[in-house]
């Protein structure tokens, strides 16, 4: 039976020297999963709305097989580059709510409300509290 310590091993020196990049890519991938999420979204609503041409139905189908495949990706892709997966998760979430809004007005029309703006500016501190403590710290 193994056993897992309470605290992880500290990473290698030659490891910490590209913990900057790494961490860039991994959010980066993971704010372009949120993206490729809600367009995913949009076109699975565009294809099976209820005036939906054939040919727009087949179009839709196709956009959202290919950006769910991209979301995926890149949210694996996140996860790998990410210190914990709670961190690649929120990032994710914050990326698809603004991406899902964007979206709804250019497509749509849609508008949102001043709470929702509210929901989306406690989401956005709560990430920014999360990375701040995935930050790596100098030891003395």
């Amino acid at each position: 039976m193994v056993t897992h310590p309470d605290f992880p091993a500290a990473s290698p020196p030659h490891l910490q020297a590209g913990a900057a990049r790494r961490r860039f890519w991994g959010v980066l991938s993971c704010l372009w999963a949120g993206v490729f999420g809600a367009l995913a979204a949009a076109a699975a609503k565009l294809a099976f709305g209820s005036k939906a041409h054939v040919i727009t139905c087949a179009l839709g189908i196709l956009v959202t097989a290919t950006a769910n495949s991209l979301m995926w990706t890149f949210f694996s892709r996140g996860l790998s580059f990410s210190v914990t997966s709670a961190t690649a998760s929120v990032t994710v979430t914050f990326s698809n709510i603004l991406s899902s809004a964007a979206l709804g007005f250019v497509l749509y029309g849609e508008s949102q409300e001043a709470l929702w703006w509210g929901g989306v500016l406690l989401i956005l501190c709560g990430l920014i509290l999360v990375h701040r403590k995935d930050l790596p710290r100098k030891q003395q």
